[in-house]
């Protein structure tokens, strides 16, 4: 982060400790919840930071490809969700954290692990059904998983009618995209 141009020698060193003292608030005998999500805390206004600075200092302009500098933090802060739902894994709320913070940093791949451990660990609520369906089809385009993880949610929690409601508008939604698709493909053609 230094060579790179982010941070100076001082604010390396300032990290270095802030990053000791949360580790060392993680590594007592009963970490609490709140360690866990100040440290997170710490790592992304630390992202944000770094990424301000990246836009002011204009320091893409230098490197065409991606390193460890741009990645590194956001690296950091999944393995910390990762240390903190293993100690609390039945929190939800810590898991729709963890699913907010893969869609602001755009992590798919991370995006995508989390929801399928989140269906194994919640098989009967319906919002983590209706939101891996919802991921599927808005941001991989892929309506068949969407459909398959709507019905398998539907046989999960038999007696949600909001999965019916969210079925109905996903498998409508597919549609207009269809109909729109056609539209463009068959622009001149008659009778569409």
């Amino acid at each position: 982060l230094e060579q790179a141009g982010y941070f100076s020698s001082t604010e390396v060193r300032s990290i270095a400790q802030r990053r000791q003292d949360y580790e060392y608030a993680l590594q007592r005998r009963l970490p609490d919840k709140s360690d866990f999500l100040r440290s997170i805390a710490f790592e992304v206004s630390l992202e944000r930071l770094r990424v301000l600075r990246k836009q002011e200092r204009n320091i893409t302009a230098s490197r065409k490809q991606t390193t460890l500098t741009d990645y590194c933090i956001i690296r950091r802060t999944h393995k910390l969700y990762e240390r903190m739902l293993r100690k609390f894994k039945g929190d939800l709320t810590l898991w729709s954290e963890w699913i907010k913070f893969c869609g602001s940093c755009r992590s798919s791949k991370q995006m995508s692990k989390v929801l399928t451990r989140m269906m194994q660990l919640f098989p009967t609520e319906a919002a983590v059904w209706v939101h891996a369906a919802a991921w599927e089809l808005e941001h991989n385009h892929n309506a068949t998983v969407a459909r398959s993880l709507m019905q398998t949610g539907i046989r999960m929690c038999s007696g949600d009618a909001r999965l019916w409601v969210e079925y109905f508008r996903m498998e409508l939604l597919y549609a207009a995209r269809l109909v729109a698709r056609r539209q463009v493909l068959f622009k001149g053609a008659p009778g569409l």
